[in-house]
């Protein structure tokens, strides 16, 4: 077992692999803790194989009764649902880890660290600030001096920054972002922990502060030899472009998506990167430049693409970005409901909500295709009777539309809605006679 698990770590997959299916062959008769880690590291082999389902239940077969073997289990759940996009699954199998921790006889904080850093990578994509209160304190006591932990300690704090922006602490978000930068192992992460400063600036729409940590940002960058960059800096580029693009130097963030493009997207297509993140964030990035430029229609076209790409892949944080710049741009309704939808567990302060409320202030609220049709029926008179008749639904259930309807508009009457309605632009006046008074 020790020797497969060995070619494993040294990249020999399926060399390990096959050594491991071996020694589980052999393992019928050991203890059920030799075969629950027989199982283990031969799911690790699969799932560094890319055999998600059979890596995954090699994970599920592992019982509790086999202490940290079992949690370990758990942390490679979390990491296979990741592999296949599935992000919710993820961060509850990661708090399933840190739970099942909790009794272990023996602590592996090799396994909690990487438990806590699944948990703040994939909270903040998912909008999802609920676990929080409960990670910061975890993450304040543990002890990140244990050789091996600096990868997993940077990007804890980062996502920890990220959370707090959700949160609407942005003193915590700028603590954790200078945490990040105060620890980063090499000159790429603390890029990234200066994008990451930079982007608190912005939302706060602290423009100088905002330039300031992206020209220390860009400075360093320049420093870097981009072929040596490790697998977890491979976006890089991108991400540097994002806060360049938001400055006056566009021209340098159209260089930062050719170097992507040249030297960094050549060597991801050799390996098993997120190849399709990857391209919908430079998408994004190109859409944002577009329409910078006042090429709206490229930039439609550009962030469309990457809007499809990031909801199809539960990418919400990243998906609400866009479709908030598209709201603006296309004035289309489905965008605005979706941000709002995806921002609902987040705090009211964070700037992703703001500018929505922003676009509601200048487009009216966001609104489902069957509100538009109920509030047009609404604001030329008809009765939830009728809308119900013609919509073959019960009057119940018009009468819960019209409630939500009453909240977005912060309206108490249906006289009011329709006045809001038509003061808005949202329904065209219709001066023709309704067909039951024409047939009176």
């Amino acid at each position: 077992m020790l020797s497969g698990a060995a070619y494993v770590r040294l990249g020999q997959k399926e060399r390990g692999a096959a050594i491991l299916r071996e020694a589980i062959e052999k393992a019928s008769d050991a203890h059920p803790t030799v075969r629950a880690e027989v199982s283990l590291q031969l799911g690790i082999a699969l799932f560094r194989l890319g055999s998600y389902a059979e890596a995954d239940l090699l994970f599920a077969g592992i019982e509790a009764g086999q202490d940290v073997v079992h949690a370990h289990a758990l942390e490679y759940r979390g990491w296979v649902a990741h592999a296949r996009g599935e992000f919710a699954k993820a961060a509850q199998w990661f708090r399933e880890t840190l739970r099942a921790l909790m009794s272990c006889r023996r602590r592996d904080r090799y396994v909690e660290a990487k438990a806590l850093y699944g948990l703040t990578a994939m909270c903040p994509e998912l909008l999802s600030i609920e676990d929080w209160s409960r990670i910061e304190p975890r993450v304040r006591r543990f002890d990140w001096t244990l050789d091996g932990l600096a990868p997993w300690r940077f990007w804890v704090y980062v996502g920890s920054s990220f959370m707090c922006e959700m949160a609407g602490d942005v003193d915590g978000a700028r603590r954790w972002a200078r945490l990040a930068e105060s620890t980063a192992a090499t000159d790429g992460h603390r890029v990234v922990a200066l994008c990451r400063l930079a982007a608190v600036f912005r939302g706060l729409g602290f423009l100088p502060a905002h330039a300031e940590f992206v020209e220390r940002a860009a400075a360093l960058y320049d420093t870097l030899d981009l072929r040596a960059l490790s697998a977890d800096l491979q976006h890089l580029p991108i991400c540097l472009a994002e806060e360049v693009a938001h400055t006056k130097e566009r021209n340098a963030a159209e260089a930062l998506l050719a170097q992507y493009r040249e030297i960094i997207l050549s060597a991801l297509k050799s390996s098993t990167g997120d190849l399709e993140q990857y391209a919908a964030m430079e998408r994004a990035v190109e859409g944002l430049l577009h329409q910078a430029r006042g090429n709206a229609r490229e930039a439609v076209r550009c962030l469309s693409s990457a809007y499809r790409t990031f909801v199809r892949r539960d990418y919400r944080r990243h998906a609400t970005l866009v479709a908030l710049r598209l709201t603006r741009l296309t004035g289309h309704s489905r965008y605005a409901a979706y941000a709002e939808k995806a921002l609902r567990e987040t705090s009211s302060d964070f700037w992703l909500n703001r500018e929505l409320h922003s676009i509601r202030r200048q487009t009216g609220p966001a609104l489902t295709e069957t509100e538009t049709a109920i509030l047009r029926l609404i604001a030329h008179g008809h009765t939830y009777k009728e809308i119900a008749a013609s919509r073959s639904v019960s009057v119940k259930t018009i009468g819960n539309h019209v409630a939500a309807l009453f909240r977005k508009f912060d309206v108490h009457s249906r006289g009011e809605l329709a006045s809001e309605a038509f003061r808005q632009g949202l329904v065209a006046h219709d001066h023709s006679p309704r067909e039951h008074d024409r047939t009176a």
